[in-house]
C-alpha cells in the first residue's frame, strides 16, 4: 500500500468521524493510545488478520471512535513491534508499515498490517494453562479462538498454493545506458526461483499479476520493480546461434511463464531512477514479492533481505552498487505450511 493511499484512507476515516458517521470498515481499528499490554494486542492483531483472507489491515492509533483524533503519543515502534512480534509462534507475524499522518497539530500513527501469511498463531502464556499456542479469530469486535470451520474458510483457498524457494539473488545499481530518458540509475532484479506447484496441471503466471517491491530496510516507502520477467533457465547455442531453454517442465512468453509440476526459474525485474546528488547506497533492501497464478486470487507472497557487498571504486564505474540475499537459507516461503 503506498504513502499517499494510506494517509488518504486517515484523512478520510477522520473526515467521517468528524460528520458523526460510522466506520463500517472491517480492515479498520481505531485506537486512543498505545496498546501496553503487548500479549493482547498481538492475539487481537492475530485475529485481525487471520480473518483478513489476504488483504492488508490498519490500526490507527491517536484516534478516538466518540471524540475524534485526539493525538498518538510518542512511541519507539520499532521496539514496540518487536515485543508485539515476541508473542507470535516462531516469530511470524503480519509485515508492518507505518505511517505518522499530522493533523490539525496532532499527529495519528497509521500501522499497516499485510496478511498474506496467515494463518498467525500465538504463543500462549503458561498462567493460561496446559495450552500452548492458539490460532486467534476476530468475531465482530471480539476475539476468540478459531473453530475448525473457520480455518476451512482460511486454508482452502491456499491449499493449491505452490511451494516457491528463493535459491540466489542479487540487486545490482548501475548507471543508466538508456536511449529513452527513463532514468539516471537503473537497478537491476535478478533471481533464482524454484517452484514446486502441488498440482498435476500446468500452472500459470500471468506477468500482469505478479508485482516486486523495494524499500530500504525499516522505511515506509516501497517502490514498484518494472519489465517483470520470469522464464526457464537457459543456456547459448553456438550451433544454433541462439538461446536454448535449459527445462523440461518450464516454459515462457513475453506475457507468463508456464510451470508443468517443477521446475527452476529466473526471475528479472528493473527500477529507472533520477536523483540529483546520487542514489544512497543503502545497506540492507528488503524486497517483497507478490505472484499471483491463473487459477487464484490470493497471490503468493515472498520477501527477502538483500544486504550490501560492494561499492563503487570509482566514480566513472557504471556498477555502482551490487547487494545480496542475505541468509539465504530462511528465504523459503510457503503460505500452505507456515
Amino acid at each position: 500500500m503506498k504513502k499517499q493511499e494510506i494517509e488518504f484512507r486517515v484523512l478520510d476515516i477522520i473526515e467521517r468521524l468528524e460528520k458523526g458517521q460510522p466506520i463500517e470498515d472491517d480492515m479498520v481499528e481505531l485506537k486512543t493510545e498505545w496498546p501496553s499490554d503487548h500479549f493482547k494486542a498481538a492475539r487481537r492483531i492475530a485475529a485481525h488478520a487471520n480473518c483478513a483472507r489476504g488483504e492488508p489491515i490498519m490500526w490507527l492509533i491517536g484516534i478516538d471512535e466518540k471524540t475524534g483524533v485526539v493525538g498518538a503519543d510518542f512511541e519507539e515502534l520499532s521496539v514496540w513491534y518487536a515485543k508485539i512480534k515476541s508473542k507470535f509462534d516462531q516469530g511470524i507475524a503480519p509485515n508492518l508499515i507505518s505511517l505518522a499522518v499530522p493533523y490539525e497539530g496532532k499527529t495519528v500513527v497509521a500501522l499497516v498490517f499485510e496478511t498474506e501469511r496467515a494463518p498467525f498463531v500465538i504463543r500462549i502464556p503458561a498462567t493460561w494453562g496446559p495450552v500452548t499456542n492458539e490460532v486467534p479469530w476476530r468475531e465482530a469486535n471480539s476475539t476468540r479462538s478459531a473453530r475448525r470451520s473457520d480455518l476451512i474458510k482460511l486454508l482452502f483457498p491456499i491449499q493449491k498454493q505452490p511451494n516457491i524457494e528463493i535459491l540466489d539473488g542479487s540487486i545490482e545499481l548501475q548507471k543508466s545506458i538508456s536511449s529513452i530518458g527513463q532514468g539516471a540509475y537503473q537497478w537491476n532484479l535478478n533471481m533464482m526461483l524454484y517452484f514446486i506447484t502441488n498440482s498435476s496441471e500446468t500452472m500459470v503466471f500471468p506477468f500482469h499479476r505478479c508485482e516486486v517491491l523495494w524499500r530500504p530496510q525499516g522505511r515506509p516507502d516501497e517502490k514498484p520493480f518494472s519489465n517483470l520477467k520470469i522464464k526457464p533457465p537457459t543456456s547459448y547455442s553456438s550451433r544454433e546461434l541462439k538461446q536454448k531453454n535449459k527445462s523440461l517442465t518450464v516454459d515462457s512468453t513475453d506475457y507468463e511463464v508456464l510451470i508443468d509440476t517443477a521446475g527452476m526459474t529466473e526471475l528479472t525485474a528493473e527500477y529507472f531512477e533520477d536523483e540529483k546528488h546520487g542514489p544512497i547506497l543503502f545497506e540492507d533492501i528488503e524486497l517483497k514479492l507478490k505472484l499471483c497464478s491463473h487459477h487464484s486470487d490470493l497471490p503468493v507472497s515472498l520477501d527477502a533481505l538483500f544486504h550490501l557487498v560492494q561499492k563503487q571504486k570509482e566514480p566513472s564505474d557504471r556498477l555502482i552498487g551490487r547487494w545480496e540475499i542475505k541468509n539465504k537459507s530462511n528465504q523459503t516461503k510457503n503460505l500452505a505450511n507456515e
